[in-house]
């Protein structure tokens, strides 16, 4: 198969019959321009030098023109009793992304659901529980990624650092406060600020 070391110019003639690459996770080492069609979601991917953005709504959607989405949300000494709602939609939106730090060198799992009624449960984004650790974690692989307009996006605490295993999805197996140097804040708490950042994008 050809392979070029330089840009290739065409001289404004068209590319015929061209084909995204095809993947089921992202590129590795991307710039800002790179494109690739994720199978599993069935969307094509623009990189903008720090996000993978959607390039159309769905597999035989056209040009760009979304618009990103942030919301954020904070929970003070975290617990399995802590939750938090993080937004109610206004419009739909496809999530893409979500950051999560935690202030002290403990660990925490949580979860993000997709709630159609805000006291009741709904469906996770993503099939297993998410971690916030000091040095900060991304996930930009989101299992189910479609947000509904006047849908709830609730945020969840499955456990804390000194638990033997990571919980199953939606499960709980309470919290030690952690087993780095920062002592608990108290009964099934870990001391420290936890920050989740979701990102979406508007489907267009």
């Amino acid at each position: 198969m050809p392979s070029f070391k330089s840009n290739l110019d065409i001289q404004q003639n068209q590319l015929l019959n061209a084909v995204l690459h095809k993947l089921r996770d992202l590129p590795q080492n991307p710039v800002a321009g790179q494109l690739y069609y994720n199978e599993g979601k069935g969307l094509a991917y623009l990189y903008d030098g720090q996000y993978w953005i959607p390039w159309g709504s769905s597999s035989g959607g056209g040009g760009g023109g979304s618009e990103v989405k942030q919301f954020i949300t904070n929970i003070l000494n975290p617990s399995t009793r802590s939750g938090a709602i993080i937004i109610r939609l206004y419009e739909d939106l496809l999530a893409v992304r979500v950051d999560a730090h935690f202030s002290t060198v403990n660990t925490v799992y949580f979860n993000i659901d997709i709630r159609g009624n805000v006291n009741q449960t709904g469906t996770n984004i993503t099939d297993r529980p998410m971690t916030a650790t000091n040095n900060g974690n991304e996930y930009t692989t989101i299992d189910h990624p479609w947000l509904k307009k006047d849908d709830w996006l609730y945020l969840s605490v499955a456990s804390g650092s000194g638990d033997t295993s990571i919980p199953e999805e939606g499960g709980t197996t309470g919290t030690t406060g952690g087993t780095g140097t920062e002592p608990p804040a108290g009964d099934g708490e870990v001391l420290g600020i936890l920050t989740v950042v979701v990102t979406c994008t508007t489907i267009v």
